[in-house]
């Protein structure tokens, strides 16, 4: 993983979770969401699982050896 795509994945992370932190605020304040606003969230949730995800495999990658063997 380059430096670049490094900064990328950590301003994306930091896009999303702040998005997220903003509608837990909102609920707080407002209560439960409408149905539309559900959906976007869920997607949102959604988003932050794929990027967990493909971390998780890129850092599998690094941690193997040459062989491809843990």
């Amino acid at each position: 993983m380059t430096e670049n795509q490094q900064q990328n994945g950590a301003e994306e992370w930091d896009n999303l979770l702040h998005h997220l932190r903003q509608i837990r605020e909102q609920v707080r304040e407002q209560g439960p969401l409408p149905d539309h606003e559900k959906e976007e969230v869920a997607d949102a949730f959604r988003r932050g699982l794929a990027l967990l995800e493909n971390q998780v495999r890129d850092i599998e990658g690094e941690i193997k050896g040459s062989s491809g063997q843990w």
